[in-house]
């Protein structure tokens, strides 16, 4: 009789384990937001947007951290800049991007006066 309850205990322990693991593994997989982004045409230039699903999140339409509205040169640069705003939206930081990672991400400032 007690190695009778010894495995139903041990079967009970093991299904609420592989419960509970398939739980973890289904909640991380739906809270997860999937961020994507689309290069924009706009005058003389481009920018980006951010979406979460459907929604919008982020318009940029010029570079950010330069003063006056220049857009992007090329949508190479629009896209780097967009990759960086989603990998720290994605890691909780602020999407604010400074002048010295425009630098790092080699992003053509050319015509700023």
């Amino acid at each position: 009789m007690k190695t009778t309850t010894k495995i139903i205990a041990s079967a009970l322990i093991v299904g609420l384990f592989v419960y509970g693991a398939a739980r973890l593994s289904t909640t991380n997989t739906s809270n997860e937001t999937v961020l994507k982004r689309e290069i924009i045409e706009v005058p003389n230039g481009y920018g980006y947007q951010i979406f979460s699903g459907d929604k919008l999140l982020v318009q940029q339409e010029f570079i950010p951290a330069v003063s006056g509205n220049i857009p992007f040169s090329s949508a190479k640069d629009a896209k780097k800049v967009a990759d960086l705003v989603i990998d720290k939206i994605q890691n909780r930081t602020s999407p604010q991007i400074t002048l010295e990672e425009l630098s790092e991400l080699d992003i053509e400032l050319l015509d700023i006066p």
